[in-house]
């Protein structure tokens, strides 16, 4: 007699499970703002949002801002449900010498009429570049908690070319994940308080992906930078190194055809064709 609810117990979870939405997110550079448009897709109802900052809620979008966004599949095309504002390298510049500043033992390309002086602190928008940061925007701030984004080097413990310290790896080690790692500048690294796997604050099941390509790390193979998502791609195809792409992204790997039960969602969020950074 026990088996009959077991049976509709089960039978319930999978069609719960069977009608869930597939998760998106899109992480990449503004370049609009009303509309909002990030790694070169239109995203509607962003104004409604509130954006999660390291620097607080007040902190008003801008072009050339990173976001990682989650979105759902509207009736006219992408709808905002969060959104962050990644800065890849938060601290204090620690030297400035021509167009590059050191903040926590890492390189950081600053705009040829910024304004920028030791001991100040930034936050940085763009992208990595190897162990550089591309600044696509910056501010200002009066310091407080320093911060790191990126794919982390297993060899040194590193993210970019800053020293992760007081850590201690998960079980599975970093893989190649992105993490979010927040804590106090110390050197040329960062001491950890509080560190966190992903940008969009929960597992997303296909994304959209902006960043630098890499030189190909094997043939017809190249990585994202910062992201450790791989690519691959036929010789005439692969992105040139150094060429800010903007690519479809699930489990890490660089999708160019829908993954089966995803290919509404490969549509809206257009992974059929390449952004105009390409």
């Amino acid at each position: 007699m026990r088996l009959w609810p077991i049976l509709t117990y089960v039978l319930m979870t999978a069609s719960a499970q069977a009608q869930e939405p597939v998760r998106l997110g899109v992480f990449g550079m503004v370049s609009s703002i009303v509309p909002l448009v990030v790694a070169g897709r239109q995203i509607e109802e962003a104004d409604r949002i509130p954006v999660i900052s390291i620097l607080g809620s007040k902190e008003a979008i801008a072009v050339g801002d990173t976001l990682a966004v989650v979105v759902k599949q509207g009736d006219e095309g992408l709808v905002a449900e969060r959104i962050f504002e990644i800065y890849p390298v938060v601290g204090p510049v620690r030297e400035v010498s021509g167009d590059t500043a050191t903040i926590m033992g890492s390189f950081v390309h600053i705009p040829p009429d910024a304004e920028i002086r030791v001991g100040q602190w930034l936050a940085v928008s763009g992208f990595w570049s190897g162990t550089k940061a591309i600044t696509s925007n910056f501010r200002s701030f009066g310091g407080g908690i320093a911060q790191l984004v990126g794919a982390v080097d297993q060899e040194g413990i590193t993210v970019g070319g800053s020293l992760i310290s007081n850590t201690k790896a998960p079980l599975d080690g970093y893989s190649d994940d992105v993490w979010v790692f927040s804590g106090s500048p110390q050197g040329d690294g960062l001491q950890v308080r509080l560190m966190s796997k992903g940008v969009f604050g929960r597992q997303v099941d296909i994304a959209v992906w902006e960043g630098y390509a890499s030189e190909p790390i094997a043939s017809q193979t190249y990585m994202i930078h910062g992201s450790s998502v791989i690519g691959t791609a036929r010789d005439p195809q692969m992105p040139a190194a150094g060429t800010l792409i903007a690519r479809c992204v699930r489990q890490g790997r660089v999708v160019d055809v829908a993954p089966e039960g995803m290919e509404a969602a490969f549509e809206a969020l257009a992974c059929a064709r390449h952004t105009p950074a390409d």
